[in-house]
């Protein structure tokens, strides 16, 4: 079974990443909510800012940095989970996705 944590730790990426716990959230809720549109900007980020107290930018750059980070220690990884082959780093919401539905698909 994957969980987002050991997706995510398969990629070298430890809590000692700030954006690490805001990514599992981010994870979490689309996979919840998987057969629903949601905007990562308005329906996650804000979320996320709410339940830790840092703003909405902090949470998106965090994520951001945390992708960056998947995407230097792990292309191949990342390529197996997406199905397809990436040309660059995913933005936040393309890996949101692409992690949430290897979860959402799991469950």
């Amino acid at each position: 079974m994957h969980t987002k944590d050991k997706i995510i730790r398969q990629f070298g990426i430890t809590s000692k990443y700030k954006g690490y716990r805001y990514l599992l959230d981010a994870i979490h809720i689309a996979a919840e909510n998987y057969d629903e549109c949601l905007k990562v900007t308005k329906d996650i980020y804000p979320v996320i800012a709410h339940k830790y107290g840092v703003t909405k930018v902090s949470v998106e750059r965090d994520i951001r940095t945390v992708i960056e980070k998947c995407w230097d220690n792990n292309k191949a990884y990342l390529q197996e989970l997406s199905g397809c082959k990436l040309l660059r780093c995913p933005s936040n919401s393309e890996f949101i996705d692409i992690i949430a539905y290897t979860v959402y698909r799991n469950t």
